[in-house]
């Protein structure tokens, strides 16, 4: 889940700042991103899982692949959402004060970003962890793949033993990981931001 976050992280900031810069840019990316991101994510999930097993021989990558695409595009619908909202005058008071583009980016478009960054996270662990179920565990040509995981856990619960208590506190222990994290991590984040870096000029 991190690595498949990092990973989404790493290019959609990028392209979100791209997007600022570059109207055009920003045109063009958005119906793309709706067209790729309108595709569900499981319809991948066998291409994806046949071509990296034929490849390294393992799971692994599949499985942080296969998460990727249930995260991604929460993070890029809102960081775009968030170029959106950046006031045209506070960047042109930047462009008055003869900011560079990466002292633009420093003191004004990154700050401006963090509340979607953070609402496009919670969505994107939400998108990560239904993924994550079917990401670990694939049967092919007569043969089990899998990770060791929560995922892999439940999907062996239920398609291979049948065994209801394993089931029930597979479920239980995610639940109780995702209450958790919203608790304790991303509604403490999410004050902090939106305390911090709310746009009120």
């Amino acid at each position: 889940m991190v690595i498949a976050y990092l990973l989404s992280l790493g290019w959609t900031l990028p392209c979100a700042l791209a997007a600022n810069e570059n109207p055009n840019f920003k045109r063009w990316l958005a119906p793309a991103a709706e067209i790729a991101g309108s595709m569900p994510a499981t319809a991948l999930f066998p291409l994806i899982v046949l071509l990296v097993i034929k490849v390294t021989g393992g799971m692994n990558l599949a499985s942080i692949l296969l998460v990727l695409t249930g995260m991604q595009w929460y993070l890029l619908f809102n960081l775009l959402a968030g170029v959106n909202q950046i006031p045209e005058d506070l960047k042109e008071a930047a462009r008055s004060f003869g900011l560079s583009r990466f002292g633009t980016w420093k003191r004004l478009v990154i700050p401006a970003l963090m509340p979607s960054l953070v609402t496009g996270s919670i969505t994107a662990w939400g998108g990560g962890w239904n993924a994550l179920i079917v990401s670990e565990y694939f049967v092919y040509g007569n043969h089990h793949y899998q990770v060791l995981g929560l995922g892999a856990l439940l999907d062996q619960a239920t398609y291979q033993t049948g065994n209801s208590v394993m089931i029930l506190l597979s479920l239980l222990s995610m639940v109780a990981v995702v209450i958790t994290l919203n608790r304790l991590v991303w509604r403490r984040v999410y004050d902090v931001v939106m305390e911090r870096f709310k746009l009120d000029y």
